[in-house]
């Protein structure tokens, strides 16, 4: 009989990302090739560094802390298959149907306006602008971050707000079960409003030091996953910082055959002219990438995106001609046009008007205290 591998992987307690759930599923499920030793750490700050010092051999992270935690000397070896990375309205009613002026809480600046997008009616605030709102601010300001989901899951019961929005690892910490509704890609509805998500959700990152191994748990890994980290990170380092709260950027590699079901169902021409010749056969086997990015103003009435379907080995290509898309986009949606010295016949003269730009995100250098 072969010898087990042994791993001794460090674990923190939950930050409500999913992360610690998905890492001892992993670890329960993959028992029979690996001999895993759990060792937790109180928080992610002193994991990484007993990891550096050499203690452990994997570390299980979210994407955004290997982006802001200091990590040299470490590596990603793998990344485990993507959890869903789209967020979820927790409330009675899916978001259609809530009543006018329904209170909505939502501390994501992104997902504000794209559901002002959707909802333009609904009352949407910060959970701490709610808690001033409700005269409760004392009480707000006294919770961990941890507990302040469970406070406004309290507040929903009792019905002084309709709803609220979180990622779906928030959503999990919830000490009881609570309907909750996707805010999704509609994908097969493409006439309804869809939610590009926040880059970077949804990931689980397997660390170690630089020179470990990581074929050797590749078993555990997905390279779909993997690519669709890469790319993420790469179309944050290629817009502005400015835009970064405001920016929805998703990156799936996908089969084929669910990309061509879709795009028949929902007649999509571009995306299917992409994939098939002229005979209608595809013209490269294999996976593809899907790559969307959006940005839209305060109000949720402009949106200035790019999507593309490509194969896995025209990845860097695909990503250079969404980029360009997307900020020639931006740029030209944000220029102004000055006045047309000459009436044109057939043509009102609100025409001949000089006109601010189309999308105005001059919002974004205060997008933290975003009015609501």
């Amino acid at each position: 009989m072969t010898e087990k591998v042994r791993l001794e992987v460090l674990t923190t307690p939950s930050n409500g990302d999913g992360v610690r759930r998905q890492i001892e599923k992993t670890i329960e499920s993959n028992r029979k090739n690996f001999d895993f030793v759990m060792k937790q750490i109180p928080h992610m700050e002193s994991a990484v560094e007993t990891l550096q010092n050499g203690h452990g051999d994997l570390l299980a992270m979210s994407a955004h802390q290997w982006k802001d935690l200091p990590t040299q000397g470490l590596s990603i070896v793998g990344v485990l298959p993507r959890r869903e990375p789209t967020w979820v309205l927790v409330s009675e009613d899916k978001p259609e149907y809530l009543l006018s002026k329904a209170i909505v809480v939502c501390d994501n600046v992104l997902l504000r306006r794209q559901m002002r997008r959707l909802r333009a009616d609904l009352n949407l605030m910060t959970s701490e602008a709610f808690a001033q709102h409700i005269s409760n601010t004392h009480r707000f300001e006294s919770l961990e971050r941890e507990d302040r989901i469970h406070w406004l899951e309290e507040m929903r019961q009792d019905e002084v707000l309709d709803g609220y929005i979180v990622s779906r690892g928030e959503h999990a910490e919830l000490k009881f079960k609570s309907r909750r509704h996707t805010l999704g890609l509609q994908r097969e509805n493409p006439e309804r409003t869809h939610f590009v998500p926040p880059p970077l959700h949804g990931f689980t990152l397997l660390v170690a030091r630089n020179g470990f191994p990581s074929a050797s748990v590749q078993i555990m890994c997905d390279n779909g996953a993997f690519i669709a980290h890469r790319m993420e990170v790469a179309f944050l380092a290629s817009i502005e910082e400015e835009l970064h709260p405001i920016t929805g950027i998703f990156v799936e590699q996908r089969k084929i055959s669910a990309i061509l079901r879709e795009a028949n169902r929902s007649n999509d021409e571009q995306t299917l002219d992409g994939v098939l010749d002229i005979e209608k056969n595809i013209k490269t086997p294999g996976p593809r990438l899907e790559m969307r990015i959006e940005t839209l103003n305060h109000h949720g009435t402009v949106t200035a995106g790019a999507e593309r379907v490509c194969p896995v080995e025209e990845s860097h290509m695909g990503m250079v001609n969404v980029l360009k898309e997307f900020q020639n986009l931006l740029e030209m949606m944000q220029m102004g046009h000055d006045e047309i010295p000459r009436q044109h016949t057939g043509l009102s003269e609100e025409f001949s008007m000089a006109r601010p730009g189309l999308l105005d995100l001059s919002t974004i250098h205060s997008v933290s205290s975003e009015e609501e």
